[in-house]
C-alpha cells in the first residue's frame, strides 16, 4: 500500500497508523497548534501544524506545502468537516464538503433519512419554537432534546413535560452556544447558519451500533454491538456506560440490522469511509429505527474488534479511503465489553480506589482521566469519563454478567462530594 495519507488530529492512539505505516504506507498528520505534541513527529511521515483548522486561509497554505497526498482520513469527529473540505479540493475519492455537514449535524442528517424514507426517530429543529406545540401533539414526553453538533453523549437531556422541555432547552441555550463538535469550515464557500438544538421522539427497544466500512460501493460491517442504559443501572445520565461486542441476535435480526444501516448510509450518500451508526432494535415490534450516524469509527470499536475477531480494523479504515477491498471479519471467538463512568452530578472527586481492577485477569485497558480533587460532571452536561476499562469473556453473556458487576464495584469506590 504505497500511498500517502493525511490524517487529521490524532489521540495518541498508535494502533489507528502502526498498520497502514506496516503495510508500507505514509502517514502525515494534520494538527491544531493546541493538540499538538513533539512526540508525533516520531510517528508520522510530516506533520502540518495550524492554529485554527477550520479556517481554510490556514488550512490550504499547509495542504499547499506538503506533496501529494492519495486519501484523508480521522478517528475523531470533530474534524469531519476537515475531511470533506480536504477531498473536495483535492479532489479526492471521499465524501465531498457538503456531505461530510450532513454526517456532523444531526438535524441535516434527520432531513436526508426522513425525505428518503429511512426509519428514524422524527423530530424537530428547536433553536426557536417554531412548530413544537404542532411535534408535541404528535408525540408525547418523555423526548429527547440534544445538541445537533455534540458527540458521545454529550448535551443528550430527556424530557419528561413541556414545562421541562423549555427549562433544559435554555439551559442548553446558555451553556453551549454554537458548535461543539466539527464545526464548518470558516472562508470556504458560503457560510450557511445549521441548526444547533433538535428535539426528537425517544426511541424503545435495544441500542445497537454498527461500524461500517464503505468501499468499492460495497458495505462491510464489523460485529453489532450493545449498549447497556444508564436507567438499567439506576442512573439519571445520557452515556452509555457499558458497550458489548458481540449482542445476540439471530441471523434474520442481524440482516434487518444491516439492512438498515446500509439504508441511512446510502441515503447520507456515503463512500470510502467508516461510519458508526447507532440504532433501536424493537424485538416484539421487529423494527429497526436509526439514530445518528458519524463519519469515523467508533470509540474503543478498533481495540473491541481485534480482541473479539483478530481483524485489522485500523488497516480497513485505510483501505476504505482509497476505495481498496475491505475483507469481512470473522465471527467472533470471545466477547469484549467496554466499561465507562461518569460522575452522577457536578462535584469533586474525594476518593478513588480502583486497585483491585488490576488484579482481575478480564480486565485490560484500564483509563483513569481524573485524580482527587478534580471536579467532575455528568456526561449529558459535558462532562468526561472518570474512568474506563475492557473485560472480556467466552461469550456475550458472561462478558455483560461480569461488566455489570465491575460497574457496581467501580460505582462504590469512587467517591464523590455533590454538595
Amino acid at each position: 500500500m504505497k500511498l500517502h495519507f493525511l490524517m487529521v488530529g490524532f489521540a495518541t492512539k498508535k494502533i489507528h497508523i502502526d498498520p497502514a505505516i506496516k503495510a508500507g504506507a505514509k502517514v502525515s498528520l494534520l494538527i491544531s497548534s493546541n493538540e499538538y505534541k513533539s512526540e508525533y513527529e516520531g510517528f508520522f511521515h510530516r506533520v502540518l501544524v495550524v492554529d485554527n483548522i477550520y479556517d481554510w486561509n490556514q488550512l490550504k497554505p499547509a495542504l499547499d506545502k506538503i506533496e501529494k497526498i492519495d486519501a484523508v482520513v480521522t478517528r475523531r469527529e470533530k474534524f469531519i468537516s476537515v475531511v470533506g473540505v480536504i477531498n473536495e479540493h483535492l479532489g479526492l475519492r471521499g465524501v465531498d464538503y457538503k456531505t461530510s455537514r450532513n454526517f456532523c449535524n444531526k438535524y441535516l442528517m434527520k432531513q436526508q433519512w426522513l425525505k428518503n424514507h429511512v426509519p428514524c426517530a422524527e423530530g424537530i429543529c428547536l433553536d426557536n419554537l417554531n412548530g413544537l406545540d404542532e411535534f408535541l401533539k404528535r408525540h408525547s414526553f418523555p423526548l429527547i432534546l440534544k445538541k445537533t453538533s455534540a458527540a458521545h453523549s454529550n448535551f443528550v437531556i430527556k424530557t419528561e413535560s413541556k414545562e421541562d422541555l423549555l427549562e433544559k432547552l435554555n439551559f442548553l441555550k446558555s451553556k453551549v452556544s454554537g458548535y461543539v463538535a466539527s464545526r464548518p469550515i470558516d472562508g470556504y464557500k458560503s457560510k450557511v447558519a445549521e441548526c444547533q438544538l433538535l428535539l426528537e421522539e425517544m426511541l424503545h427497544g435495544r441500542e445497537l451500533t454498527v461500524d461500517t466500512f464503505v468501499s468499492k460501493g460495497v458495505f462491510i460491517h464489523t460485529p453489532i454491538c450493545e449498549y447497556t442504559m444508564t436507567h438499567e443501572l439506576g442512573i439519571n445520565d445520557s452515556y452509555l456506560p457499558i458497550r458489548t461486542m458481540p449482542t445476540s441476535l439471530s441471523e434474520n435480526q442481524e440482516k434487518l440490522v444491516h439492512e438498515t444501516v446500509e439504508k441511512a448510509l446510502s441515503a447520507l450518500t456515503a463512500k470510502n469511509c467508516i461510519c458508526h451508526t447507532e440504532l433501536f432494535f424493537d424485538e416484539e415490534a421487529n423494527t429497526c429505527k436509526v439514530v445518528e450516524t458519524t463519519l469515523r469509527g467508533g470509540g474503543n470499536r478498533a481495540e473491541m474488534t481485534r480482541l473479539s475477531t483478530d481483524y485489522d480494523y485500523s488497516l480497513s479504515v485505510f483501505k476504505a479511503t482509497v476505495d481498496l477491498e475491505i475483507e469481512s471479519p470473522q465471527k467472533p471467538f470471545k466477547a469484549i465489553s467496554v466499561i465507562e463512568y461518569f460522575a452522577e452530578g457536578k462535584g469533586i472527586i474525594k476518593e478513588l480506589n480502583l486497585d483491585f481492577l488490576n488484579k482481575n485477569k478480564a480486565v485490560s485497558n484500564i483509563k483513569i482521566t481524573c485524580q482527587i480533587g478534580d471536579a467532575v460532571e455528568q456526561a449529558k452536561f459535558g462532562g468526561k469519563f472518570i474512568v474506563s476499562l475492557f473485560v472480556e469473556a467466552e461469550n456475550s453473556f458472561e462478558s455483560k454478567k461480569l461488566a455489570l458487576d465491575l460497574f457496581k464495584q467501580v460505582r462504590k469506590s469512587i467517591k464523590i462530594d455533590y454538595s
